[in-house]
């Protein structure tokens, strides 16, 4: 509860306008900075405070691209790839998604090796590390709210 409570604090004093520049520096697609924005105002009442939760999952989702640049690059790349893909008449729409899945785990999975120093090189350790990680993002929001929620 208490760091439910500290994570709010923090962000409370966070400004949009600061994570868009550094964003927007880090070539993220303006559609996903818009996806963020309109999570950035999400609040719930939470034990009677208000909890700015959409601001909490932002700044865990900031990190989480700070901690590793090159698999958050690759996995908006795989997704920008299905969204141009989904634009071409016809056959686009019914590639898109198999193009999204593809485009997002090759992303994830170059810009991975790129941002693992030590890494062995085997697809699967590689892998596994990725969704580790990217797992390890939603467990520290979740943890945080499970104390709130279980009182």
């Amino acid at each position: 509860m208490l760091e439910l409570s500290i994570m709010n604090a923090e962000s409370a004093s966070m400004d949009f306008t600061s994570i868009l520049v550094d964003l927007a520096n880090r070539n993220i697609p303006m559609e996903i900075i818009t996806r963020l924005e309109e999570l950035w105002t999400k609040t719930k009442i939470i034990a009677g405070e208000i909890v700015h939760i959409g601001r909490i999952i932002v700044e865990k989702i900031l990190t989480f691209i700070q901690d590793n640049p090159n698999m958050a690059i690759g996995l908006a790349i795989g997704g920008c790839l299905g969204v141009l893909t989904s634009m071409i008449p016809f056959i686009g729409p019914l590639l898109a998604p198999l193009v999204t899945a593809v485009g997002v785990a090759w992303g994830i999975y170059v810009g991975r090796t790129l941002d693992s120093e030590g890494s062995n090189g085997s697809p699967m350790a590689i892998a596994i590390e990725a969704a580790r990680l990217f797992l390890n993002l939603f467990i520290d929001i979740f943890d945080a709210l499970r104390d709130y929620w279980t009182r």
